[in-house]
């Protein structure tokens, strides 16, 4: 049997992940991502702390994604605590 070995260590590539439901969860909580057919991305943070502040504004929670993408662990699927 074979296996699968990365080549570099890096961030998690969400731009191709193939269509689906995905969570990744953290001490923060969780976050779930919906992938469209044509690749578009709908991200649900209710569940995730920093998003909890009713005033957060669309460009937060761009920098929220952008966050959770550079934490994932991309061999657990687990998102790092902040640093």
């Amino acid at each position: 049997m074979g296996y699968f070995r990365r080549e570099q260590k890096g961030e998690f590539d969400f731009e191709k992940l193939p269509e689906g439901v995905y969570f990744f969860s953290g001490q923060e909580g969780f976050v779930k991502v919906e992938v469209g057919k044509d690749g578009r991305q709908s991200w649900d943070l209710q569940n995730w702390f920093a998003s909890l502040d009713p005033d957060t504004s669309e460009e937060k929670h761009q920098k929220i994604i952008q966050d959770i993408k550079r934490r994932l662990n991309t061999d657990t699927g687990m998102i790092n605590p902040p640093t």
